[in-house]
C-alpha cells in the first residue's frame, strides 16, 4: 500500500512541477507533457527509481480505460459536426498516426544503427 501512495506522490509532485513551470513559460505549453519530461529527467539522473513509481504507473494503466468515458460522453455531444466533418477527421487520423509512425520509426534507427 505505501508503494502506491509514493508512486502516486511522485507522480503529481512531476505534475505540480510541470504546472508550475507552464505557469512560468512565456507561451502555453502543456503542464502535463512538462511534468513527463521532469519524471524522465528525474529517472536517468538517478534521482527517482523506477521501481519506487512502477507499482502505482501499474495501477493506473489498468484502470486508464475508464479515463476516456468523459471524452467518449462529450464528443457525443458533437456527434452531428462529426458527422459532417468525417473526411477532414478520418484523414487527420491517418496522416497523422503515419507521420508519427515514420518519426519514430527513424529516430528508432538513427539511435539503433545495425552493424
Amino acid at each position: 500500500m505505501f508503494s502506491i501512495i509514493r508512486a502516486f506522490a511522485i507522480i503529481l509532485i512531476a505534475l505540480l512541477g510541470g504546472k508550475a513551470i507552464a505557469y512560468l513559460l512565456p507561451f502555453s505549453f502543456p503542464a502535463s507533457i512538462i511534468g513527463m519530461l521532469l519524471l524522465f529527467i528525474a529517472f536517468n539522473t538517478g534521482l527517482i527509481k523506477v521501481h519506487w513509481v512502477q507499482s502505482g504507473a501499474h495501477y493506473l494503466l489498468t484502470y486508464m480505460a475508464l479515463l476516456f468515458i468523459p471524452i467518449g460522453v462529450g464528443l457525443i455531444n458533437y456527434f452531428d459536426l462529426v458527422i459532417t466533418q468525417w473526411p477532414a477527421l478520418l484523414a487527420s487520423i491517418t496522416f497523422g498516426t503515419l507521420i508519427v509512425m515514420a518519426i519514430v520509426g527513424h529516430v528508432f534507427q538513427r539511435f539503433n544503427p545495425r552493424d
